[in-house]
């Protein structure tokens, strides 16, 4: 029999056409060390995930979303403080509009001791 094992986890929401982070958890801040002071002042998906072309990233999910309401990734992410580290993430793109635009919420696994 196996144990859980139990991941550092969080969760944050953006803006999709734009990549502007809306609203992020106490985990989000936990596993990046960024803060709500950051999302005020203009938090980008860009800035925790450098190594991705966000515009790639939403036309893959743009045509995933045609047939699902999920997806889900593996990538780096980049905290605050410079660090690493390797997350799975879960993509679900929300049905309310906000200001015109959809919303992406995301869920963030860091799976760097997994790996």
């Amino acid at each position: 029999m196996s144990s859980m094992v139990s991941i550092p986890n969080g969760r944050y929401s953006v803006e999709m056409r734009s990549g502007k982070v809306i609203k992020i958890d106490e985990g989000f801040t936990s596993l990046l060390g960024y803060t709500e002071e950051d999302v005020k002042e203009g938090l980008v998906f860009k800035q925790f995930v450098p190594d991705i072309e966000y515009d790639e990233i939403i036309s893959d999910l743009r045509a995933t979303f045609i047939n699902e309401r999920y997806a889900c990734y593996q990538h780096e992410m980049l905290a605050k403080d410079g660090s690493k580290i390797k997350a799975v993430v879960f993509i679900n793109i929300q049905n309310k509009l906000l200001e015109g635009h959809r919303v992406l919420e995301i869920g963030v696994a860091n799976i760097s001791s997994l790996v």
